[in-house]
């Protein structure tokens, strides 16, 4: 029995030797060197290339590097009856939650106002008024209620909105069974998509949601590019409808040159790197997970395919 790697796009030499540390007695390969696909009964993959995990005839698990599993979910080689996991750590969260407040920060504070004064070698006095915010978090998973969380303590208002009812969380969540979406949309004026890629969510993030928001609002998607509707985003931004928008996820990644996105002056494009996995975390939850695989034991963060996490 072994694991292996298959992360096309990073060094994963951290987190081979990591794993290694853990369970000494378990072969770990990095992908292409895996000498015998047949030992191997445990994946670890992101971005995986196509029909690879069709490779591997003894496959007992597969876990994603990431907290998104929707580059399984739409492998149709991925065998079925096969359990997926995930990677849920607090350092990925501590991560999401810098990025979003840092988001929200720019906006109150119109930072994207200085920066387009400074452009013009212009100094404009009095300064323009903080902007007044109440932040909507679009899917309030773990992820969700962190980043909620943290806005709370830097003294904003929050209001979540969820598929399903959520029981004990520290601020307000509207779900899908009682309210409207756009009636949520109507009580924020700072949108953040932290929704999962599923059929339900997929162009979520378009233009009857846009007009929903109060005029002057702000979008910041750090969801998946495949929710968002990019040219209703830019026909929002033009008519006023929408002031800013952060955008960490894309469609097309990495993100084409020739885009518009990269030269709008009230689109602000990070390269997909709000939250990024810490091997050495991950390594903990991988090495544990292929123990209670071997023990028959609960999984840790299992993926349910029906729902899409």
């Amino acid at each position: 029995m072994a694991i292996g790697i298959i992360v096309p796009d990073r060094d994963t030499t951290p987190l081979k030797q990591a794993i290694q540390n853990k369970i000494p007695d378990v072969p770990v390969w990095v992908y292409p060197s895996i000498p015998d696909n047949s030992k191997v009964e445990m994946l670890v993959v992101w971005k995986q290339p196509k029909a690879i995990l069709g490779a591997f005839p003894n496959l007992k698990l597969v876990s994603s590097l990431g907290a998104g599993v929707e580059h399984l979910l739409h492998d149709p080689h991925l065998p079925k009856g096969v359990p997926i996991t995930r990677i849920v750590d607090p350092q990925l969260s501590l991560s999401m939650q810098r990025h979003v407040l840092l988001s929200v920060l720019h906006f109150h504070k119109r930072w994207g106002d200085y920066a387009l004064q400074q452009s013009r070698q212009q100094w404009r006095v009095p300064q323009p008024p903080e902007r007044k915010v109440r932040v909507g978090i679009l899917g309030v998973g773990a992820l969700g209620q962190a980043v909620g969380s943290y806005l709370l303590q830097a003294g904003f208002d929050v209001l979540g909105y969820s598929r399903t009812r959520k029981a004990q969380t520290i601020f307000p969540v509207w779900d899908a069974q009682s309210h409207a979406l756009t009636a949520f949309a109507k009580q924020i004026n700072v949108l953040v998509c932290l929704l999962p890629n599923t059929s339900q969510t997929q162009g979520i993030l378009s233009a009857s949601l846009f007009q929903a928001l109060p005029v002057g609002s702000c979008l910041i998607n750090v969801g998946r590019g495949v929710q968002l509707v990019e040219s209703d985003l830019l026909q929002a931004l033009e008519q006023g409808q929408l002031a800013q928008a952060y955008l960490d996820v894309f469609e097309q990644e990495p993100l084409p040159s020739s885009h518009p996105f990269w030269r709008h002056p009230q689109i602000f494009v990070t390269p997909h790197s709000a939250s990024i996995t810490d091997q050495q975390q991950a390594a903990k939850i991988i090495a544990d997970n292929f123990r209670r695989l071997q023990l028959g034991q609960p999984l840790l963060f299992a993926v349910d395919r029906a729902v899409g996490y």
